[in-house]
């Protein structure tokens, strides 16, 4: 299994939503409501395409460095990592026809093509551990962000513990201030009548005759 990295040309807004292409697969672009989104699109867009060019025998085409992509202005190139297996190449082969509907039945029950079937096939036969075809990475690739994504929600997100801590944490200190403004009019007030309770004795004993 290796890792690829194909250059994404990213544009868009937070408002609006984000669009990635990629300078050296020209059919292949993507979409996402927010970056993780769209990073998740573009990794799946990627497998796709590439499992697309495995189907037709074509190889696939080099990744060019970053540092070579031209970049226009409020566009944004992002390294887009996927894990792939190796380069295919075209081979002939003869199979009975039943034994062929027999193996697409397999591979589509299993969300395979019949080349990733085939493959891993081969590598359980020769005693390696089976490993996931384009599709099922891609849909291991979206598990993981999705998990990663509730994960946060649930952390920070909207009714999550630490809102409600944070909601908790605010009633309380609202409340400090309010008792501790509460406290100072009543100081205030409690001075006020001390004033004229002070005042009203201090006239009565002026006024009073000698």
């Amino acid at each position: 299994m290796n890792t690829l990295h194909f250059v994404a040309l990213v544009r868009g807004t937070q408002q609006a939503g984000y669009t990635a292409r990629f300078p050296d697969l020209p059919e292949c672009s993507a979409r996402g409501a927010d970056v993780a989104g769209l990073v998740i699109e573009a990794r799946r867009a990627v497998l796709d395409h590439l499992q697309a060019l495995s189907d037709a025998g074509e190889a696939w085409p080099k990744a060019t460095p970053i540092e070579q992509i031209a970049v226009d202005a409020g566009v944004i190139a992002v390294l887009i990592d996927v894990a792939a297996d190796d380069p295919p190449i075209r081979v002939n082969v003869s199979l009975g026809e039943r034994l062929v509907q027999r193996l697409d039945a397999a591979a589509e029950a299993r969300g395979m093509t019949r080349s990733g079937f085939i493959a891993q096939s081969v590598r359980m036969s020769l005693g390696e551990q089976p490993r996931h075809d384009f599709e099922g990475a891609g849909r291991k690739l979206q598990d993981d962000f999705t998990a990663l994504a509730r994960k946060i929600n649930e952390a920070i997100g909207p009714n999550s513990v630490f809102e409600k801590r944070m909601a908790d944490l605010d009633d309380r200190f609202y409340d400090g201030v309010r008792r501790a403004a509460d406290s100072v009019s009543a100081a205030m007030a409690r001075r006020r009548e001390a004033s004229k309770t002070t005042g009203g004795t201090a006239a009565r004993e002026a006024d009073a005759p000698e």
